[in-house]
């Protein structure tokens, strides 16, 4: 190649790559969350029936799904890949990774019927629900919907009857599929949903946002 043209085409890349903003970088293989975004704390109730506070999630990676228990479509897809992802790990990485999935249908997904969806697809990690008594134990879990970017819309049938669990037996859940895998500090990095699925770049991802996080906190807190 000419020396006289290949420094012209070098000196266009530096201009070009000094031009893009943090906000149009891809960095990762799913849709780079920019700017970062957090999350509001929460206290779910998990497959157990105990509350789950999600500051004990803070400190390692966590891949949170969102599925619910009579999804037939996308939801074991979800779950199967979750499970796959986390038996490619080592074990030192599944040290540093939470893994969590959350309902969008708390009012058909107690406890018990969570533990019967996680004994079916043979996965121990939390499945995480609310109570449905009052309203502001759906809000909780429709705050953490809003904070992850899923939308639940509840289609309901003519002349249901009730639920023990406070809804209608007649209707169905559409949602936002698939999962976000948030960084040790608490920070959404990387989104991924159907119309773009790979388990096997999940699993990139997830070990890039893990190694940015174990290169990160190894770094000594500046003492100026």
């Amino acid at each position: 190649m000419n020396r006289k043209y290949l420094t012209v085409l070098i000196g266009a890349l530096i201009i070009f790559t000094g031009c893009l903003s943090p906000a149009e970088m891809d960095y990762y293989q799913g849709i780079d969350v920019v700017p970062v975004e957090g999350y509001r704390p929460f206290i779910l109730q998990n497959h157990n029936d105990s509350m789950v506070n999600s500051s004990t999630l803070l400190g390692n990676v966590t891949v949170f799904g969102f599925i619910h228990i009579n999804c037939q479509n996308f939801c074991p897809t979800t779950t199967l890949d979750m499970k796959w992802i986390q038996s490619q790990l080592t074990d030192e990485e599944r040290e540093l990774v939470n893994f969590v999935s959350i309902t969008v249908d708390p009012w058909r997904d107690g406890p018990f019927g969570l533990s019967n969806y996680m004994e079916e697809y043979n996965v121990s990690w939390n499945h995480l629900t609310t109570r449905v008594d009052n309203l502001e134990n759906l809000s909780l879990i429709e705050q953490v919907w809003t904070d992850f970017s899923i939308g639940v819309v509840l289609e309901e049938a003519n002349n249901s009857t009730s639920l023990a669990r406070g809804h209608t037996v007649y209707y169905n859940v559409e949602h936002t599929n698939g999962l976000v895998i948030v960084d040790s500090l608490g920070y959404q990095r990387v989104r991924w949903n159907q119309d773009y699925w790979n388990a096997g770049e999940i699993l990139e991802d997830l070990r890039s946002v893990l190694q940015s996080s174990v290169i990160r906190d190894s770094i000594p807190a500046s003492t100026t």
